[in-house]
């Protein structure tokens, strides 16, 4: 089964693998247009998951990752209860 992924789930897993990609590298290597993908590095930013280094150069927050991943897991187990 093949999985759906929004362009911002991509922009984020491409990243994890790729982190030098910088938004116009990353449109590039999509095949996206070049402001979604710098929107979505935005809302990445915006969520904690990216942090800006400087002018499209980025890094993954790994606190930011975690704890939104915690938070994630409890969640789900609040709704299966």
């Amino acid at each position: 089964m093949t999985e759906e992924y929004t362009l911002r789930e991509k922009v984020f897993r491409t990243f994890l693998k790729q982190p030098s990609l910088g938004p116009s590298e990353m449109a590039e290597h999509l095949g996206a247009k070049y402001n979604s993908v710098k929107a979505a590095y935005a809302k990445l930013s915006d969520e904690g998951l990216l942090m800006r280094r400087g002018r499209g150069s980025y890094s993954p927050n790994v606190p930011g990752i975690l704890l939104h991943l915690m938070d994630r897991v409890e969640a789900q187990e609040k709704g299966s209860k």
